[in-house]
């Protein structure tokens, strides 16, 4: 992967709380790629974001669309 993309080794460096909970959601999230695809992902990307639940779609400039 290119050296612009972060990478982190454990889940203690993204997650400050329920470390334990996100393991388990880490592996079944792993455990169902491999089911569904025959091989084991070869990373996991993280993308954190927020939903407007109203249903209107923001732009990324801030204004509506």
């Amino acid at each position: 992967m290119s050296a612009l993309v972060p990478t982190v080794a454990d889940l203690s460096s993204v997650y400050t709380l329920d470390i334990d909970e996100q393991a388990e959601r880490y592996a079944r999230l792993k455990a169902t790629f491999e089911k569904n695809f025959g091989a084991k992902p070869e990373f996991i990307a993280r993308a954190p974001g927020r939903v407007n639940i109203i249903g209107e779609h923001i732009d990324y400039c801030g204004f509506p669309v």
